[in-house]
């Protein structure tokens, strides 16, 4: 069966990557798992063309927040060097999420053709914020979730479960944090996110003349199960 596509649709794919210190033992597989990522959306644009496809990518420590892609376009997104991700120091995650998203939102909450989804890349917990909260950032995902933005959490060596939760993800995924374990989250996550892309095209496809409150229902049921549906 031939699939639906919308010729409008925008996808903005953000990535809110840690670079804290812990992480400095898979830096290279964290920087061969977002190649690799590029390659995937890259390889969906290829497919359907009509859509448009952008890429944020943000990593984060201590010292500072370190936007490598802001809304580029997929085409003009290049591959990272192992030279782009060296971890150090500690985890302002709530910090590094919330400016990302905020601004994201403000840039896209008027464009109706434009679909968001924001997945966390953490081994660790929250310790050096100074701007957000975990309240403010529990909020703002329910909200944007509410929108319709699809958020999905994938940690390692920490209460993965706990923490998504109480940051308002029902979308997570563990990883053990070896080479092998972080090759195999960043597969089974491109594997998730190539069915996203195509469950989410067919959605705006099929809503074009309905209600705005179907809209979002429809774009929020189409973001349930991220690492395990099967459509």
């Amino acid at each position: 069966m031939e699939t639906k596509t919308d010729v409008s649709s925008k996808f903005y794919n953000v990535i809110i990557l840690d670079k804290s210190g812990s992480m400095g033992p898979i830096a290279r597989q964290a920087v061969d798992g977002v190649n690799e990522t590029l390659g995937s959306i890259r390889s969906n644009h290829r497919k359907h063309p009509e859509q448009e496809q952008f890429v944020t990518l943000v990593a984060f420590c201590g010292c500072e927040l370190k936007t490598l892609y802001d809304r580029v376009p997929i085409d003009e997104a290049r591959d990272l060097d192992y030279g782009d991700y060296k971890p150090c120091c500690m985890t302002p995650l709530y910090d590094a999420v919330g400016s990302t998203i905020t601004r994201l939102h403000e840039l896209i909450v008027d464009d109706k053709q434009a679909l968001a989804s924001v997945t966390i890349i953490t081994d660790g917990y929250e310790n050096a914020s100074r701007e957000f909260r975990r309240a403010d950032i529990a909020a703002l995902i329910k909200r944007y979730t509410d929108e319709g933005w699809l958020f999905a959490y994938i940690g390692a060596d920490h209460d993965v479960l706990s923490v998504a939760s109480s940051l308002s993800i029902d979308n997570v995924m563990q990883f053990e944090k070896s080479q092998q374990g972080t090759r195999d989250m960043f597969n089974n996550f491109n594997t998730a996110r190539s069915r996203w892309h195509a469950r989410m095209a067919n959605i705006m496809e099929e809503t074009q003349a309905m209600p705005e409150e179907e809209v979002m229902r429809r774009r929020r049921e189409g973001n349930r199960n991220f690492f395990n549906r099967e459509d």
